[in-house]
């Protein structure tokens, strides 16, 4: 039997747009034999975040969605 990875949770206030945003993004990477939920897509999103600043290869339009929020 595989070793269950240990995860935690994590509540997050977001808005109505971003909301939106996890969906139509779970949808399009969802395919009828897979549907992706909007935790994978959080768990994807946090992934490649961290890769980009890690190779130096973050676009800083994304920085600047900082200081909006």
């Amino acid at each position: 039997m595989a070793k269950r990875e240990k995860s935690k949770r994590l509540q997050v206030v977001i808005t109505e747009e971003q909301d939106s945003l996890l969906t139509k993004t779970a949808y399009q990477l969802s395919n009828p034999e897979r549907l992706v939920s909007k935790s994978e897509v959080v768990r994807l999103g946090i992934a490649m975040l961290n890769r980009a600043v890690e190779q130096g290869e973050l676009d800083p339009e994304i920085l600047r969605a900082l200081d909006e929020a």
